[in-house]
């Protein structure tokens, strides 16, 4: 019941986010972009000594994934500072609108793996030998984005760009297609994957509880894993999610769409915002699941002032 309304017509306050949104991208900028290099260096350090596995394929995809959405931060900031108005042309604004968008489902499935992962090393660690290998990881990245391009495109297709009012992935009101889409991201790239890490993390519990043969630093380790999947999941992406679902299920309900908008306008950006935080806590994956990270690090970059500790601490 969408009403005749051209996108940005409904006089939204758009300078209302500038403040909290610049902040929250300079912050993910300044430090997820050197966190993300120096893991991506102790991956490719750690793969040259080692051989790598699973667990690395899915951390180094992550990673890259991370590494994208982290150089269209300034372009966002920018974007910020000028209003709202995105002064880099329609073709820029859909490929970094179309970035965010994989970015952030590309994450939440990749995360999807990495618990997968440990829930078969743990819970099936000698049936799973088949499945856990390297090449198999491999493909199953290539599936993964494969999948979360071809489903952003179909979704944000003709364009995410406004050319009458500079606005860039965003419409006020939105057109029912595209709440559909987003609608169907909440179920399918959030709901769908918080089932699966439901599952996975109460069989890697019961199987921690009733396997005393695992070793405190190991037992610790997958705690630590899934405690930032948590935190990514209910912090990082939760809010973005189930405002977000309110917000598109709710126009597709009401007349008033314009009312709706400016009332959960800034909800909605915080949110969106909150989001590129995940690049902060990603390269944790690298601390908490590959053996001897620290180790690896400090022989490629003898500078860093890790602690002197033994290799299987």
């Amino acid at each position: 019941m969408f009403m005749n309304l051209t996108n940005g017509s409904c006089h939204i306050p758009l300078e209302t986010d500038r403040v909290g949104l610049t902040y929250i991208y300079s912050l993910a900028f300044s430090l997820g972009l050197p966190a993300n290099l120096l893991s991506l260096w102790g991956l490719y350090q750690l793969g040259r000594s080692s051989g790598g596995g699973t667990q690395l394929v899915y951390i180094l995809n992550l990673l890259l994934s991370d590494l994208l959405q982290l150089l269209t931060l300034p372009l966002w900031i920018l974007y910020l500072q000028r209003d709202h108005r995105w002064p880099y042309g329609s073709i820029a604004c859909q490929l970094v609108g179309y970035v965010f968008y994989v970015n952030v489902y590309a994450s939440i499935a990749f995360l999807c793996l990495i618990a997968l992962d440990r829930c078969l090393a743990i819970v099936y660690p000698l049936s799973s030998r088949r499945v856990r290998k390297v090449r198999l990881s491999a493909f199953s990245g290539v599936v993964v984005w494969t999948l979360v391009f071809l489903f952003c495109l179909i979704g944000l297709y003709p364009s995410v760009f406004e050319p009458q009012k500079g606005l860039c992935l965003e419409q006020y009101p939105v057109t029912p297609r595209y709440a559909y889409f987003k609608i169907a991201t909440v179920v399918l790239g959030f709901l769908m994957p918080c089932s699966i890490l439901g599952c996975t993390s109460a069989r890697i519990g019961v199987t921690l509880r009733n396997s005393p043969s695992i070793s405190d630093h190991e037992r610790n380790k997958i705690v630590g894993t899934l405690t930032v999947i948590t935190i990514i999941f209910i912090v990082v992406f939760g809010p973005y999610h189930m405002v977000g679902g309110y917000r598109f299920v709710a126009l597709l309900l009401t007349e008033d769409q314009c009312t709706l908008e400016r009332s959960i306008y800034l909800y909605y950006r915080i949110c969106y915002g909150l989001t590129s935080l995940n690049t902060l806590l990603d390269p944790l994956f690298y601390i908490f699941l590959c053996q001897n990270a620290r180790l690896e690090l400090r022989r490629s970059l003898p500078c860093l002032p890790f602690p002197h500790r033994s290799e299987g601490s």
